[in-house]
């Protein structure tokens, strides 16, 4: 028997009021009741396994993509860094070569200024003669020349630096001639 949806009386089937409280009672079919299509559901089930699945894969190949890239990104990093650090190397290489150039060049320098120091004591004594004189004022000035020389040429490149290295060379020979020429200059 069924009841009246409004205030719960029993009503008879076919009865089209409630004689409880006067409302209409229609016989409603509840919807549990009814027996449910499974190919809907089957159907339904299906289309969001296959949206799932799409997704899953747009997703997996966007990060296959990105984590690609990634990849090459980081291994065009890599290779900057190896060719940074080849670079860095060359250059050292090169900054003490220089250097050692320039240990070279300076100890050449000083080797001729201290055997200009030597004929100076030894020659003159107390007082240089004007002759003298004027040749220490020669030495020491191209001696300077020659410091500055030497610096220059350590800082250039070796081709750049050749002519430099020459115009050294002379320098030196000059030096040793004034020296020569300052042990045999008239003294006071």
């Amino acid at each position: 028997m069924a009841k009246c949806p409004h205030c719960g009386e029993v009503v008879a089937s076919g009865q089209e009021t409630c004689f409880a409280c006067g409302q209409k009672v229609r016989a409603r079919v509840r919807r549990h009741d009814r027996p449910h299509n499974a190919g809907v559901f089957v159907i339904a089930g299906v289309l969001v396994i296959v949206a799932l699945v799409g997704i899953i894969l747009m997703v997996s190949s966007r990060s296959k993509q990105t984590g690609s890239e990634a990849r090459r990104q980081e291994q065009a990093r890599i290779k900057d860094s190896i060719r940074n650090a080849a670079q860095v190397k060359r250059d050292s290489a090169r900054a003490a070569a220089r250097s050692d150039v320039a240990a070279m060049l300076a100890d050449e320098v000083d080797k001729l200024e201290q055997r200009f120091e030597i004929v100076r004591s030894e020659v003159v004594k107390d007082q240089p003669s004007p002759a003298q004189a004027k040749l220490i004022s020669q030495i020491r000035t191209e001696v300077t020349r020659l410091r500055q020389l030497a610096v220059t040429i350590a800082e250039r490149p070796r081709p750049a630096g050749d002519s430099l290295r020459t115009q050294l060379r002379d320098g030196e020979r000059a030096v040793r001639t004034l020296i020569s020429d300052l042990s045999r200059a008239p003294k006071k």
